[in-house]
Protein backbone atom coordinates (compact mmCIF):
# COMPACT_ATOMS: atom_id res chain seq x y z
CA UNK A 1 0.00 0.00 0.00
CA UNK A 2 2.69 2.69 1.18
CA UNK A 3 4.51 1.44 -2.15
CA UNK A 4 1.46 2.40 -4.30
CA UNK A 5 0.74 5.85 -2.76
CA UNK A 6 2.38 9.01 -4.20
CA UNK A 7 5.49 9.89 -2.68
CA UNK A 8 4.10 13.89 -2.71
CA UNK A 9 0.66 15.64 -3.55
CA UNK A 10 -0.02 16.44 -7.45
CA UNK A 11 0.88 20.08 -7.85
CA UNK A 12 -2.57 22.24 -7.82
CA UNK A 13 -1.49 23.89 -11.03
CA UNK A 14 -1.70 20.06 -12.68
CA UNK A 15 -5.41 19.29 -11.15
CA UNK A 16 -7.32 22.21 -11.49
CA UNK A 17 -8.84 24.15 -14.31
CA UNK A 18 -6.46 26.79 -15.75
CA UNK A 19 -9.10 29.53 -17.26
CA UNK A 20 -8.87 31.43 -14.80
CA UNK A 21 -4.94 31.32 -14.52
CA UNK A 22 -5.20 32.27 -18.27
CA UNK A 23 -6.79 35.21 -18.06
CA UNK A 24 -4.84 36.31 -15.37
CA UNK A 25 -1.36 35.53 -17.10
CA UNK A 26 -3.00 37.43 -20.29
CA UNK A 27 -4.41 40.71 -18.13
CA UNK A 28 -0.65 41.22 -16.91
CA UNK A 29 1.14 40.07 -20.19
CA UNK A 30 -0.88 42.26 -22.20
CA UNK A 31 0.66 45.27 -21.15
CA UNK A 32 4.57 43.88 -21.68
CA UNK A 33 3.31 42.25 -24.85
CA UNK A 34 0.98 44.03 -26.95
CA UNK A 35 1.13 42.16 -30.13
CA UNK A 36 -0.65 39.08 -28.43
CA UNK A 37 0.20 36.76 -25.39
CA UNK A 38 1.42 32.70 -24.94
CA UNK A 39 -0.12 31.23 -22.04
CA UNK A 40 1.99 28.21 -22.93
CA UNK A 41 5.06 29.90 -22.90
CA UNK A 42 4.42 32.25 -19.70
CA UNK A 43 3.79 28.63 -17.81
CA UNK A 44 6.76 26.90 -19.28
CA UNK A 45 8.74 28.84 -16.94
CA UNK A 46 6.85 26.99 -14.18
CA UNK A 47 8.82 24.28 -11.46
CA UNK A 48 6.16 21.44 -12.84
CA UNK A 49 4.00 23.31 -16.09
CA UNK A 50 0.98 21.92 -16.59
CA UNK A 51 0.32 19.84 -19.98
CA UNK A 52 0.18 21.09 -23.26
CA UNK A 53 -2.77 19.40 -23.75
CA UNK A 54 -4.65 21.38 -20.78
CA UNK A 55 -3.48 24.72 -21.43
CA UNK A 56 -4.85 24.07 -24.81
CA UNK A 57 -8.04 23.19 -23.75
CA UNK A 58 -8.55 25.78 -21.47
CA UNK A 59 -7.78 28.86 -24.35
CA UNK A 60 -10.17 26.66 -26.35
CA UNK A 61 -12.83 26.62 -24.01
CA UNK A 62 -12.00 30.83 -23.14
CA UNK A 63 -12.25 31.30 -27.11
CA UNK A 64 -15.97 29.58 -27.00
CA UNK A 65 -17.14 31.64 -24.17
CA UNK A 66 -15.96 35.01 -25.77
CA UNK A 67 -12.90 35.57 -23.28
CA UNK A 68 -9.92 35.13 -25.70
CA UNK A 69 -9.48 36.00 -29.07
CA UNK A 70 -6.75 34.19 -31.39
CA UNK A 71 -4.33 36.82 -33.01
CA UNK A 72 -1.68 33.99 -34.56
CA UNK A 73 -1.27 30.44 -35.05
CA UNK A 74 1.86 30.03 -36.41
CA UNK A 75 4.41 29.62 -35.13
CA UNK A 76 3.38 30.07 -31.17
CA UNK A 77 -0.53 30.83 -30.77
CA UNK A 78 -0.99 34.14 -28.82
CA UNK A 79 -4.33 35.24 -27.92
CA UNK A 80 -5.78 38.64 -26.36
CA UNK A 81 -8.07 39.78 -23.89
CA UNK A 82 -11.93 40.69 -25.66
CA UNK A 83 -13.81 43.27 -23.71
CA UNK A 84 -15.71 40.66 -21.81
CA UNK A 85 -12.12 38.35 -21.18
CA UNK A 86 -11.06 41.74 -19.58
CA UNK A 87 -14.25 41.71 -16.89
CA UNK A 88 -13.62 38.32 -16.50
CA UNK A 89 -9.73 38.17 -15.45
CA UNK A 90 -11.36 40.58 -12.55
CA UNK A 91 -13.81 38.19 -11.33
CA UNK A 92 -11.90 35.64 -9.13
CA UNK A 93 -14.52 32.54 -10.04
CA UNK A 94 -15.12 30.46 -12.84
CA UNK A 95 -15.15 31.67 -16.35
CA UNK A 96 -18.90 30.57 -16.71
CA UNK A 97 -20.07 31.45 -13.69
CA UNK A 98 -19.02 35.05 -13.93
CA UNK A 99 -20.18 35.24 -17.50
CA UNK A 100 -23.36 34.47 -16.22
CA UNK A 101 -23.45 37.72 -14.21
CA UNK A 102 -21.90 39.64 -16.74
CA UNK A 103 -24.62 39.14 -19.32
CA UNK A 104 -27.02 39.57 -16.31
CA UNK A 105 -25.69 42.94 -15.77
CA UNK A 106 -26.19 44.29 -19.31
CA UNK A 107 -29.72 42.28 -19.67
CA UNK A 108 -30.59 43.83 -15.74
CA UNK A 109 -31.61 40.97 -14.58
CA UNK A 110 -28.85 40.88 -11.67
CA UNK A 111 -30.88 39.37 -9.31
CA UNK A 112 -31.71 35.96 -10.79
CA UNK A 113 -28.41 35.94 -12.07
CA UNK A 114 -26.40 36.36 -8.91
CA UNK A 115 -28.55 33.60 -7.56
CA UNK A 116 -27.42 31.35 -10.41
CA UNK A 117 -24.60 32.18 -10.01
CA UNK A 118 -23.83 31.73 -6.16
CA UNK A 119 -25.90 27.90 -6.65
CA UNK A 120 -23.35 26.96 -8.91
CA UNK A 121 -20.66 27.87 -7.02
CA UNK A 122 -22.12 26.56 -3.78
CA UNK A 123 -20.74 23.25 -2.50
CA UNK A 124 -24.27 21.10 -1.93
CA UNK A 125 -27.71 21.36 -3.17
CA UNK A 126 -30.63 23.27 -1.53
CA UNK A 127 -32.88 20.04 -2.18
CA UNK A 128 -33.15 17.63 0.46
CA UNK A 129 -34.60 14.20 -0.69
CA UNK A 130 -36.54 13.93 2.37
CA UNK A 131 -38.24 15.72 5.54
CA UNK A 132 -35.58 15.82 8.45
CA UNK A 133 -36.44 12.74 10.61
CA UNK A 134 -39.19 11.25 8.07
CA UNK A 135 -36.34 9.33 5.40
CA UNK A 136 -40.20 7.54 3.87
CA UNK A 137 -41.24 11.07 3.04
CA UNK A 138 -39.51 11.21 -0.32
CA UNK A 139 -43.04 11.34 -2.93
CA UNK A 140 -44.33 14.35 -0.59
CA UNK A 141 -41.20 15.65 -0.79
CA UNK A 142 -41.13 15.66 -4.60
CA UNK A 143 -44.56 17.15 -4.19
CA UNK A 144 -43.42 20.13 -2.42
CA UNK A 145 -40.64 21.42 -4.14
CA UNK A 146 -42.77 20.58 -7.31
CA UNK A 147 -45.27 22.89 -5.74
CA UNK A 148 -42.54 25.50 -5.17
CA UNK A 149 -40.92 25.26 -8.40
CA UNK A 150 -45.03 25.75 -10.05
CA UNK A 151 -45.78 28.70 -8.54
CA UNK A 152 -42.39 30.57 -8.07
CA UNK A 153 -40.02 32.24 -10.61
CA UNK A 154 -40.08 30.45 -14.15
CA UNK A 155 -43.09 28.49 -12.64
CA UNK A 156 -46.41 27.95 -14.91
CA UNK A 157 -48.61 30.78 -13.33
CA UNK A 158 -45.37 33.40 -13.46
CA UNK A 159 -46.07 36.44 -15.29
CA UNK A 160 -42.33 36.65 -16.55
CA UNK A 161 -42.88 33.55 -18.33
CA UNK A 162 -42.27 29.56 -17.44
CA UNK A 163 -39.01 28.17 -17.91
CA UNK A 164 -38.39 24.86 -17.07
CA UNK A 165 -34.66 23.82 -15.96
CA UNK A 166 -32.95 23.17 -12.13
CA UNK A 167 -31.44 26.54 -12.11
CA UNK A 168 -34.27 28.44 -12.41
CA UNK A 169 -35.80 26.09 -10.26
CA UNK A 170 -33.20 27.02 -7.51
CA UNK A 171 -34.15 30.66 -8.23
CA UNK A 172 -37.56 29.67 -7.07
CA UNK A 173 -36.33 28.19 -4.03
CA UNK A 174 -33.92 30.82 -3.06
CA UNK A 175 -36.69 33.53 -3.38
CA UNK A 176 -39.25 31.97 -1.58
CA UNK A 177 -37.03 30.92 1.60
CA UNK A 178 -35.41 34.67 1.57
CA UNK A 179 -39.00 36.20 1.45
CA UNK A 180 -40.34 33.84 4.17
CA UNK A 181 -39.03 35.89 6.73
CA UNK A 182 -40.65 39.03 8.10
CA UNK A 183 -38.28 41.86 7.75
CA UNK A 184 -39.76 43.46 10.57
CA UNK A 185 -38.83 41.04 13.16
CA UNK A 186 -35.39 40.38 14.06
CA UNK A 187 -35.55 36.69 13.89
CA UNK A 188 -35.34 36.40 10.24
CA UNK A 189 -32.86 33.62 10.38
CA UNK A 190 -35.04 31.17 12.81
CA UNK A 191 -38.40 31.98 10.83
CA UNK A 192 -36.18 30.71 7.31
CA UNK A 193 -34.76 27.59 9.14
CA UNK A 194 -38.50 26.63 10.21
CA UNK A 195 -39.61 27.61 6.47
CA UNK A 196 -36.78 25.29 4.96
CA UNK A 197 -37.49 22.39 7.68
CA UNK A 198 -41.38 22.18 6.37
CA UNK A 199 -40.23 21.92 2.60
CA UNK A 200 -36.98 19.89 2.71
CA UNK A 201 -34.60 23.23 1.69
CA UNK A 202 -31.25 22.84 3.11
CA UNK A 203 -30.99 25.79 5.51
CA UNK A 204 -27.33 26.18 5.51
CA UNK A 205 -27.02 25.59 1.79
CA UNK A 206 -29.40 28.62 1.35
CA UNK A 207 -27.57 30.53 3.77
CA UNK A 208 -24.29 30.08 1.78
CA UNK A 209 -25.78 30.96 -1.52
CA UNK A 210 -27.10 34.30 0.64
CA UNK A 211 -23.14 34.86 1.32
CA UNK A 212 -22.07 34.21 -2.26
CA UNK A 213 -24.70 36.87 -3.50
CA UNK A 214 -23.12 39.40 -1.73
CA UNK A 215 -19.76 38.52 -2.16
CA UNK A 216 -20.49 38.48 -5.87
CA UNK A 217 -22.16 41.89 -5.89
CA UNK A 218 -19.09 43.39 -4.19
CA UNK A 219 -17.08 42.19 -7.19
CA UNK A 220 -19.44 43.41 -9.76
CA UNK A 221 -19.31 47.01 -7.88
CA UNK A 222 -15.69 46.83 -7.84
CA UNK A 223 -15.53 45.82 -11.35
CA UNK A 224 -17.69 48.78 -12.54
CA UNK A 225 -20.60 46.54 -14.22
CA UNK A 226 -23.16 47.50 -11.23
CA UNK A 227 -24.74 50.90 -11.67
CA UNK A 228 -28.37 51.61 -9.66
CA UNK A 229 -30.38 49.06 -7.69
CA UNK A 230 -33.34 50.30 -9.95
CA UNK A 231 -31.82 49.79 -13.01
CA UNK A 232 -29.71 46.77 -12.75
CA UNK A 233 -32.45 44.44 -12.10
CA UNK A 234 -35.49 46.31 -13.93
CA UNK A 235 -35.84 42.68 -15.80
CA UNK A 236 -35.38 40.62 -12.37
CA UNK A 237 -38.66 39.39 -12.69
CA UNK A 238 -38.44 37.93 -16.58
CA UNK A 239 -37.32 34.36 -16.32
CA UNK A 240 -37.02 34.37 -19.78
CA UNK A 241 -34.32 36.63 -20.31
CA UNK A 242 -32.86 35.18 -17.52
CA UNK A 243 -32.96 32.04 -19.42
CA UNK A 244 -30.65 33.89 -22.08
CA UNK A 245 -27.70 34.27 -19.04
CA UNK A 246 -27.92 30.29 -18.63
CA UNK A 247 -26.85 30.29 -22.74
CA UNK A 248 -23.81 32.50 -22.55
CA UNK A 249 -22.78 31.48 -19.57
CA UNK A 250 -22.99 27.53 -20.14
CA UNK A 251 -22.61 27.26 -24.00
CA UNK A 252 -21.57 25.41 -25.47
CA UNK A 253 -22.90 23.00 -23.02
CA UNK A 254 -25.94 22.35 -25.50
CA UNK A 255 -28.00 19.31 -25.69
CA UNK A 256 -30.61 18.58 -28.08
CA UNK A 257 -33.56 16.05 -27.01
CA UNK A 258 -33.81 12.62 -28.82
CA UNK A 259 -37.81 11.69 -28.80
CA UNK A 260 -38.16 7.62 -28.03
CA UNK A 261 -38.76 5.98 -31.35
CA UNK A 262 -40.50 1.93 -31.85
CA UNK A 263 -38.81 2.26 -35.34
CA UNK A 264 -35.25 2.80 -33.67
CA UNK A 265 -35.93 1.05 -30.88
CA UNK A 266 -35.47 3.96 -28.41
CA UNK A 267 -36.87 3.66 -25.34
CA UNK A 268 -37.90 7.08 -23.63
CA UNK A 269 -36.10 10.62 -24.08
CA UNK A 270 -32.70 10.90 -24.14
CA UNK A 271 -30.37 14.46 -24.81
CA UNK A 272 -27.84 14.10 -27.26
CA UNK A 273 -24.36 16.36 -26.35
CA UNK A 274 -22.68 18.47 -29.12
CA UNK A 275 -19.73 15.05 -29.03
CA UNK A 276 -22.93 12.26 -29.92
CA UNK A 277 -23.21 11.41 -26.40
CA UNK A 278 -26.88 10.21 -25.47
CA UNK A 279 -27.35 11.38 -21.66
CA UNK A 280 -29.86 11.53 -19.59
CA UNK A 281 -30.89 14.63 -16.54
CA UNK A 282 -28.93 13.07 -12.86
CA UNK A 283 -31.89 11.44 -10.81
CA UNK A 284 -31.96 14.49 -8.80
CA UNK A 285 -32.94 16.83 -11.82
CA UNK A 286 -36.46 17.93 -11.75
CA UNK A 287 -36.15 17.10 -15.67
CA UNK A 288 -35.33 13.69 -15.35
CA UNK A 289 -39.51 12.75 -15.44
CA UNK A 290 -40.20 15.24 -18.65
CA UNK A 291 -37.19 13.56 -20.54
CA UNK A 292 -37.97 10.37 -19.67
CA UNK A 293 -41.60 10.60 -20.59
CA UNK A 294 -41.55 12.71 -23.67
CA UNK A 295 -43.86 11.91 -26.49
CA UNK A 296 -42.79 10.25 -29.83
CA UNK A 297 -43.52 13.75 -31.62
CA UNK A 298 -43.02 17.01 -31.33
CA UNK A 299 -41.07 20.48 -31.61
CA UNK A 300 -37.26 20.30 -31.65
CA UNK A 301 -36.15 21.12 -27.63
CA UNK A 302 -33.13 22.41 -26.36
CA UNK A 303 -30.99 22.37 -23.36
CA UNK A 304 -27.95 24.21 -20.96
CA UNK A 305 -26.17 22.15 -18.62
CA UNK A 306 -23.52 22.67 -16.12
CA UNK A 307 -22.08 19.48 -16.34
CA UNK A 308 -21.57 15.77 -17.81
CA UNK A 309 -20.97 13.00 -15.81
CA UNK A 310 -20.30 8.98 -16.28
CA UNK A 311 -20.77 6.86 -12.72
CA UNK A 312 -17.79 4.48 -12.82
CA UNK A 313 -18.38 1.28 -10.71
CA UNK A 314 -16.91 -1.73 -9.84
CA UNK A 315 -17.26 -4.00 -12.92
CA UNK A 316 -15.29 -4.81 -15.29
CA UNK A 317 -18.18 -6.17 -17.65
CA UNK A 318 -18.41 -4.27 -20.97
CA UNK A 319 -21.69 -5.01 -21.56
CA UNK A 320 -22.79 -2.77 -18.88
CA UNK A 321 -23.42 0.37 -20.52
CA UNK A 322 -22.34 2.99 -18.30
CA UNK A 323 -24.94 5.73 -19.48
CA UNK A 324 -23.54 9.39 -18.93
CA UNK A 325 -26.17 12.05 -16.97
CA UNK A 326 -26.17 15.93 -17.11
CA UNK A 327 -26.12 18.09 -14.15
CA UNK A 328 -28.30 21.38 -13.70
CA UNK A 329 -30.28 20.92 -16.64
CA UNK A 330 -32.21 23.77 -18.51
CA UNK A 331 -34.69 24.16 -21.34
CA UNK A 332 -34.44 26.92 -23.12
CA UNK A 333 -35.80 28.74 -26.29
CA UNK A 334 -33.88 28.17 -29.82
CA UNK A 335 -33.59 31.70 -30.26
CA UNK A 336 -31.60 32.12 -27.22
CA UNK A 337 -28.99 29.75 -28.31
CA UNK A 338 -28.88 31.87 -32.08
CA UNK A 339 -28.88 35.53 -30.09
CA UNK A 340 -26.35 34.33 -27.00
CA UNK A 341 -24.63 31.26 -28.59
CA UNK A 342 -22.01 30.92 -31.21
CA UNK A 343 -21.21 32.28 -34.03
CA UNK A 344 -23.76 32.62 -36.84
CA UNK A 345 -24.31 32.02 -40.22
CA UNK A 346 -27.28 31.77 -42.81
CA UNK A 347 -27.33 29.15 -45.19
CA UNK A 348 -30.01 28.89 -47.38
CA UNK A 349 -32.80 28.16 -45.04
CA UNK A 350 -31.00 27.56 -42.14
CA UNK A 351 -29.19 29.14 -39.48
CA UNK A 352 -26.20 27.61 -38.31
CA UNK A 353 -24.71 28.08 -34.77
CA UNK A 354 -21.16 27.08 -34.81
CA UNK A 355 -21.17 24.99 -37.84
CA UNK A 356 -23.09 22.63 -35.21
CA UNK A 357 -26.57 23.23 -34.55
CA UNK A 358 -28.72 23.88 -37.39
CA UNK A 359 -31.47 25.45 -37.07
CA UNK A 360 -34.16 25.00 -40.53
CA UNK A 361 -36.22 27.00 -41.99
CA UNK A 362 -38.26 25.63 -44.33
CA UNK A 363 -37.93 26.91 -48.41
CA UNK A 364 -35.18 28.98 -48.88
CA UNK A 365 -36.85 30.70 -51.67
CA UNK A 366 -40.83 30.96 -53.57
CA UNK A 367 -40.62 28.23 -56.27
CA UNK A 368 -42.79 30.35 -58.58
CA UNK A 369 -41.51 33.87 -58.34
CA UNK A 370 -37.59 32.68 -57.44
CA UNK A 371 -37.66 35.51 -54.32
CA UNK A 372 -36.61 34.78 -50.79
CA UNK A 373 -39.24 33.76 -48.25
CA UNK A 374 -40.65 35.30 -45.96
CA UNK A 375 -38.28 32.55 -43.69
CA UNK A 376 -35.17 33.49 -45.61
CA UNK A 377 -35.77 37.05 -44.62
CA UNK A 378 -36.50 36.23 -40.64
CA UNK A 379 -33.51 34.14 -40.68
CA UNK A 380 -31.66 37.07 -42.06
CA UNK A 381 -33.03 39.68 -39.18
CA UNK A 382 -31.97 37.20 -36.80
CA UNK A 383 -28.43 37.00 -38.14
CA UNK A 384 -28.39 40.84 -37.75
CA UNK A 385 -30.48 40.72 -34.48
CA UNK A 386 -27.56 39.01 -32.86
CA UNK A 387 -24.74 41.51 -34.50
CA UNK A 388 -26.80 44.22 -32.94
CA UNK A 389 -26.80 42.38 -29.77
CA UNK A 390 -22.97 41.28 -30.02
CA UNK A 391 -22.63 45.55 -30.30
CA UNK A 392 -24.48 46.06 -27.83
CA UNK A 393 -22.69 43.75 -25.22
CA UNK A 394 -19.51 45.41 -26.56
CA UNK A 395 -20.60 48.52 -25.90
CA UNK A 396 -21.78 48.29 -22.71
CA UNK A 397 -18.75 46.90 -21.03
CA UNK A 398 -16.49 49.80 -22.32
CA UNK A 399 -18.30 52.39 -22.01
CA UNK A 400 -16.31 54.18 -19.27
CA UNK A 401 -13.00 53.86 -21.97
CA UNK A 402 -15.53 54.72 -25.10
CA UNK A 403 -16.65 58.09 -23.62
CA UNK A 404 -20.23 57.23 -23.76
CA UNK A 405 -22.74 58.52 -21.52
CA UNK A 406 -24.85 56.26 -19.56
CA UNK A 407 -28.25 57.15 -20.73
CA UNK A 408 -26.63 56.49 -24.11
CA UNK A 409 -26.17 52.94 -23.27
CA UNK A 410 -29.43 52.55 -21.23
CA UNK A 411 -31.27 53.94 -24.27
CA UNK A 412 -29.78 51.27 -26.64
CA UNK A 413 -29.84 48.21 -24.25
CA UNK A 414 -33.27 48.11 -23.58
CA UNK A 415 -34.49 48.75 -27.41
CA UNK A 416 -32.44 45.87 -28.20
CA UNK A 417 -33.38 44.12 -24.92
CA UNK A 418 -37.33 44.98 -26.09
CA UNK A 419 -37.01 43.48 -29.08
CA UNK A 420 -35.59 40.13 -27.77
CA UNK A 421 -38.14 40.11 -24.65
CA UNK A 422 -40.33 39.87 -27.67
CA UNK A 423 -38.59 36.82 -29.81
CA UNK A 424 -38.90 34.91 -26.72
CA UNK A 425 -42.52 35.41 -25.98
CA UNK A 426 -43.36 34.78 -29.13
Amino acid sequence: FQRAMPRQTCPEIMRTPLEELVLQICLFEEQRNPKGVSPSLFLSHAPEAPHERHIHEACNHLQEIGALEMIQNDPLPLFRLTPLGYHLSHLPMDAKVGKVLVIGCILRCIEPSLTIAAFLTASKSVWLPYLPGNQNSGKEVREIHEKIISTGFGGSSWQGGTVHGDLIAAVAAYNTWASSAISSENNADKQRRQYALKRALDHNALNEIMALREQFREYLRVGGLLQAAEIDNVNGNDAALTSCCLVAGLYPNISTLLRPSRERRIRGGHLITKNGDMCRPSSSSFQADRVRNVGESGKDVYAVYHGKHVILGASNDDRIKKEPFLSDVNFVSRFAIILFGGQVEVRKNSVIVDNWLKFKIQDAVDSENQIPSKDLVNAIMLNELKKELDQMLVKDLIRDRAHLTKGEILEECERVIQVVRTLLNN
